[in-house]
């Protein structure tokens, strides 16, 4: 349909693709598992986040009904003890970064189909054990896998899935398969769960349909075999993806490959400049966009509602910028990019302004939504500014 022609392969690689990319919200699940509920000391006083007043109490604590049994009360990760909490997160952040290295360069040398494999294995047993494992340390460990996995996940499988579907369907699978659905399952796991470590089963449960396919259904890719000089191979996938698509096998002319570039070449083939800028875009559109992610649970009013409405309105700005990007050809990325920064830098300095006169009502919300959607805008331009700059 719609000039994309997508087959039943592709319907099945869209929705691993969605399945990695929910996982992939393991990195935000902190939204739920560090919240700190309000507490009192005894039966005394008023709920209030008052940290002397913790101290004071010596264990003789009464927590509010929080919205979701996190990891944080369960360990008392609270005040003195709050660097737990933080190091949890880091650990999976550092995984991620890991992951991203070791899996990519594994995926180079050995295949797209196995090391997608091994690392969403990787990642639905790490995040099954940390739901199981009771010592506070063994559940960082576990983060820390969870985040490895993600590292792989979004660079090979999320590689895989691109090499796997038609490039005219790159970027409608990005406009309608996304990280706003990613954020609604999330939350609607969260408030199905209420408890961190059913929730952490419940993550597994949604991403699993990703090993399926991967271990089961997909063959190698065929241009990581093109890649390789593996031609009966590839030929091989191809015909392979035809029968799962119910379509006739068509051999399909490739043409000769450029030899992928060492980082040295790199470096001295004045890409690095490039280069330099891409990192410096892209690092400033994750940095705002976890920071501001991660402390999203700290909004007044009711965390699901708030969490679900950051994945609706996700969602639709992103089939919007979809339908904007092929109707209107005055949106050049470089007004995207920077038309989305001033965007954000509006709201947040709101919102700065909202914190010093220690505002909280609905305005808060609503600047902080339209502002993660203009953060979301900017990582859009930063992935196709790569992809259409670098070779």
């Amino acid at each position: 349909g719609m000039g994309l022609g997508v087959t039943r392969f592709h319907c099945i690689a869209f929705l691993t693709w969605q399945c990695m990319n929910f996982f992939g919200a393991s990195n935000i699940f902190p939204i739920f598992s560090n919240l700190v509920p309000q507490w009192k000391c005894g039966d005394a006083g008023v709920f209030g986040k008052d940290c002397t007043e913790y101290t004071r109490c010596k264990g003789n604590v009464t927590f509010a009904p929080a919205a979701f049994n996190s990891t944080v009360l369960e360990f008392r990760w609270i005040c003195n003890d709050s660097y737990s909490a933080a190091f949890s997160s880091q650990a999976q952040f550092f995984g991620y970064f890991s992951g991203t290295v070791t899996f990519g360069f594994a995926s180079d040398l050995l295949g797209r189909k196995w090391v997608s494999t091994a690392a969403v294995m990787l990642g639905l047993l790490a995040t099954i054990a940390s739901g199981l494992l009771q010592s506070a340390a063994m559940i960082i460990a576990a983060r820390f896998c969870i985040g490895l996995s993600i590292g792989g996940m979004m660079v090979v499988g999320c590689t895989y899935i691109m090499e796997l579907i038609l490039p005219q369907q790159r970027m409608f699978l990005r406009a309608y398969f996304n990280w706003g659905i990613s954020r609604i399952l999330l939350t609607t796991i969260a408030y199905v769960t209420q408890e961190w470590r059913a929730a952490a089963f419940g993550i597994a449960l949604v991403a699993s349909p990703a090993l399926i396919a991967v271990l089961f259904i997909f063959p190698e890719s065929p241009t990581w075999l093109h890649s390789k000089g593996r031609l009966d191979k590839m030929r091989t996938s191809e015909r392979r993806i035809a029968r799962i698509a119910g379509v006739e096998y068509v051999p399909v002319h490739h043409p000769r490959l450029e030899k992928s570039k060492s980082f040295i070449e790199l470096m001295r083939s004045g890409v690095m400049r490039r280069l330099l800028v891409l990192w410096v875009m892209w690092f400033t559109a994750a940095t705002s966009s976890f920071a501001t992610d991660l402390i999203s649970n700290e909004i007044s009013g009711n965390l699901y509602v708030n969490q679900l409405l950051f994945g609706a309105v996700l969602y639709a700005s992103k089939i919007a910028l979809g339908i904007a990007d092929a109707r209107v050809p005055a949106l050049t990325r470089r007004l995207l990019h920077q038309g989305s920064q001033a965007g954000a830098i509006f709201c947040f300095t709101m919102l700065a302004i909202f914190s010093v006169v220690k505002y909280t009502g609905p305005f808060f919300l609503v600047f902080n939504i339209i502002g993660i959607c203009f953060v979301e805008y900017t990582w859009d331009t930063c992935y196709v500014c790569a992809v259409e700059s670098m070779e």
